[in-house]
């Protein structure tokens, strides 16, 4: 991004923002860095959308409701300066800046509200904006943490929270905010282990992890009245395939997720677990070369489950 043009976006916030609204703003800036580079967004354009995110906080009533005329932002924004200031900011900013990035647009446009369907650099500033380090209200340190554990998550808690305070104080809830929560609320829903595909991979990966070999995930979905998915795997000996059983149904435990049934652990060379959509197969290999389940459900898709 244009060196110039940086100075000229700061020159204009600056002259506009108080010292603790500024001060705010450069902690956004902070840690929009920050995020973008743990998620792998463009730091540049993280840096532009979180500088100027703010530019029209500052403005009084009067002159907001002027510039939502002119730029006909819509008469919704009309006295509610808490949503308008965005919208302005965005329309200056490509206005009177040339700048016309939609993602850096939008990023600043909905910093406020949030919206379904965000990008990746949407998500990132509007996080930033409620975790940055000069925030202080309950519960900022556990979404701050949040931000670079889970960017979803974070999300939706900070959604979830700001409707229950706008809700609480009487003000006008945006649909987007609504939006927005819902969003995050399916990205979660999709990711949670309660997913069939989700825990499939989970197991996988915690197979890989103690030295199980040859995993394989097959989508037996379409195939299937019983089940969704097959994990299978193989442990060099009976003792090795108890003990990754063992530790799958340890690690399912602590995510709510409880094996119906489990069969073959009296060392006969093939551990079944049944998880009622999945089903956990973990063979020493001369019994599954055998049984050979790959090649009885070889009509099936396999799952790229590595992580």
């Amino acid at each position: 991004m244009d060196k110039e043009l940086l100075k000229k976006l700061d020159d204009f916030i600056r002259v506009r923002l108080n010292e603790k609204r500024y001060r705010h703003t450069m902690g956004v800036v902070e840690t929009a860095a920050k995020l973008a580079e743990r998620y792998g967004a463009d730091t540049e354009k993280a840096y532009v959308a979180a500088l100027f995110h703010d530019a029209c906080k500052n403005l009084d009533i009067d002159e907001m409701n002027s510039l939502v005329e002119k730029y006909h932002i819509g008469d919704v924004y009309i006295d509610k300066p808490q949503l308008a200031h965005s919208k302005l900011a965005a329309a200056i900013i490509r206005d009177r800046f040339g700048i016309d990035d939609e993602d850096i647009i939008n990023a600043i446009s909905y910093h406020t509200t949030g919206r379904a369907e965000m990008s990746l650099l949407e998500k990132i500033i509007y996080v930033s904006d409620a975790v940055e380090p000069n925030r202080s209200y309950p519960g900022v340190e556990k979404f701050h943490r949040l931000a670079f554990e889970d960017l979803d998550r974070a999300g939706y808690e900070i959604a979830n929270n700001a409707i229950r305070l706008v809700t609480e104080a009487g003000m006008y809830l945006d649909n987007d905010s609504v939006a927005a929560r819902d969003w995050f609320q399916s990205i979660l829903d999709n990711d949670s282990l309660e997913n069939s595909r989700k825990f499939a991979v989970y197991v996988a990966n915690i197979i890989d992890s103690k030295r199980g070999s040859d995993i394989v995930v097959l989508d037996i979905s379409e195939k299937s009245s019983f089940a969704d998915y097959f994990v299978i795997a193989s442990g060099s000996s009976f003792r090795q395939t108890s003990a990754l059983a063992e530790y799958v149904q340890e690690r399912a435990d602590m995510h709510g997720r409880f094996v119906s049934s489990i069969e073959g652990r009296d060392g006969s060379g093939w551990v079944l677990m049944d998880y009622g959509d999945v089903i956990v197969n973990i063979f020493v290999p001369e019994k599954r070369e055998k049984y050979d389940l790959e090649k009885i459900w070889s009509d099936c898709g396999t799952v790229d489950w590595e992580a």
